[in-house]
């Protein structure tokens, strides 16, 4: 029987794996998307935020400036495309922690770096009930969230639909790799792309991961807000519920919630919220984070047929959508890949 040919197998259809094969298939590329398609896995769990400002220092996040003014018009693209409603744009309001915060960004505001990021700069507490904001805070453009449940079964569905998805635990013994060529069952493909998330047990990869833990909890109060609220934890608003976040424990890498995470997220949205609240829900993932925050992509370094996407971890959103394109250019011999992502740079 003759051999199935594709231009590329992607092994994996969470965040990364799906932005690859809607960047492709915009190519009229071939290819076979190989899942096993678990409830336990990264994107699966995770907020799906997207914000340009992060961190204890509140900067810009990397590459913000060619990330973000792009990224919701990409969302809306992908959801047209699966007919589907997953992007939620929503402004962060980021209190401040204290009056030398309030002063730092009273400044900063007006940055040329900054000012198309900042939507608001208030100097009072925007007047919520039970929220600790007495010194007011900065609000966020470009942020909100992505539901990626959601978003993952509309692609898995689009992918059936085209035939081009096939639900299996992927076997490297049957992979055969030739100069120019892999085969893997009844496949032929140019190149296999691996997409699979935190931890992933491949033969041909020795990389620095650095996989993190992280709690997330539903909790149900008395409170309306038109904004994501960050200060220590995450509040994202989801009608008469919040989704609650998140913890970073390198540890102890389960996705079974931990006592100790739950614990810590209840005292940290303490500081934040003063009210009262019921938990409904509690969930944990495990990020697929790398040694320097910085994605792994590229083509192995023996094996020129084995490339590797993957390591995106808590900022996946905003950069699978950028680093899928550029991927694609680079297999498709338009471009030189990036060296901050290249992930020959750990070998």
């Amino acid at each position: 029987m003759p051999k199935i040919k594709v231009d590329y197998i992607i092994v994996g259809q969470g965040l990364a794996g799906s932005w690859l094969a809607h960047e492709m298939l915009e190519r009229d590329l071939s290819i076979l998307v190989i899942d096993k398609d678990i409830d336990e896995t990264s994107s699966k769990r995770a907020a799906g935020i997207y914000n340009p400002i992060t961190g204890r220092k509140m900067v810009k996040t990397w590459r913000a400036d060619d990330l973000f003014p792009k990224l919701e018009d990409q969302y809306h693209q992908l959801e047209k495309k699966l007919q589907s409603v997953f992007l939620h744009p929503t402004p962060v309001y980021r209190p401040f922690k204290n009056i030398e915060d309030q002063n730092d960004w009273d400044g900063k505001v007006a940055d040329e770096g900054y000012s198309d990021f900042v939507k608001m700069f208030k100097k009072k507490s925007i007047g919520y009930d039970n929220v600790q904001d007495k010194l007011g805070g900065i609000i966020i453009n470009y942020s909100g969230y992505v539901n990626l449940p959601k978003m993952l079964g509309a692609m898995k569905t689009f992918l059936l639909h085209k035939g081009v998805y096939c639900h299996e635990v992927f076997d490297y013994n049957k992979l055969i790799m030739e100069e120019h060529h892999v085969h893997y069952e009844d496949l032929s493909a140019r190149k296999i792309i691996f997409c699979e998330g935190s931890l992933p047990e491949n033969l041909y990869w020795n990389l620095p991961f650095r996989p993190v833990r992280g709690e997330i909890m539903d909790i149900k109060i008395d409170l309306k807000s038109d904004y994501i609220i960050n200060q220590g934890v995450f509040m994202i608003p989801k009608g008469d519920r919040f989704t609650v976040g998140s913890t970073y424990d390198h540890n102890n890498l389960t996705y079974e919630p931990q006592a100790s995470g739950i614990k810590s997220l209840e005292e940290r949205l303490s500081k934040l919220y003063a009210g009262d609240y019921e938990i409904i829900d509690k969930r944990a993932g495990v990020r697929p984070a790398t040694h320097d925050r910085k994605p792994y992509i590229g083509l192995h370094e023996t094996h020129k047929t084995l490339g590797i996407f993957n390591g995106f971890g808590t900022k996946g959103v905003s950069l699978t959508p950028y680093f899928a394109k550029h991927f694609v250019d680079v297999l498709q011999g338009e471009s030189e890949i990036e060296e901050e992502v290249h992930v020959q740079r750990v070998s």
